[in-house]
């Protein structure tokens, strides 16, 4: 009885996904969906990307852009699987951009609850939602926090 509960909760949790790549070539215009959202004075900027459905099954990113401490800012793609240097990346099958929830924590920086949903071969796909953690201190960096 116990493993038909746990079994029962797992299928019931959405799914926790996502990885933090390079933008590499997801930071183009014509990809764009929409405005762009800016948080901590218009330090930090998301902004949702599609590649016009290629590949058809996972074509949505989220893209958070900060600040480097020179002049210039640096890019990251969050994903279902970031990209690399020998792959690309493996989007969401939607991003709900306009749901995302922000907080704020002046010792951790800047949380974000991003819902999405995954490919689920051919069905309407499966919800789940991942947190974004976006720190600008010293170098900068965007994780996602467990």
């Amino acid at each position: 009885m116990r493993h038909l509960w746990i079994a029962l909760f797992l299928l019931s949790t959405p799914a926790v996904a996502a990885e933090v790549g390079p933008c590499d070539n997801l930071d183009r215009v014509s990809f764009l969906v929409g405005q762009t959202k800016s948080y901590s004075g218009g330090k930090i900027t998301t902004a949702y990307v599609d590649t016009d459905g290629e590949p058809v099954c996972c074509s949505a990113h989220l893209l958070v852009i900060i600040p480097v401490p020179e002049i210039g800012s640096q890019c990251f793609a969050v994903s279902d699987k970031a990209g690399g240097k020998e792959r690309s990346a493996r989007g969401f099958n939607n991003v709900g951009f306009d749901k995302i929830k922000a907080s704020y924590d002046p010792q951790r920086g800047l949380l974000l609850t991003v819902p999405y949903t995954l490919y689920d071969d051919g069905r309407t796909g499966r919800p789940g939602q991942t947190r974004v953690r976006v720190d600008l201190r010293g170098e900068g960096s965007v994780k996602i926090e467990r």
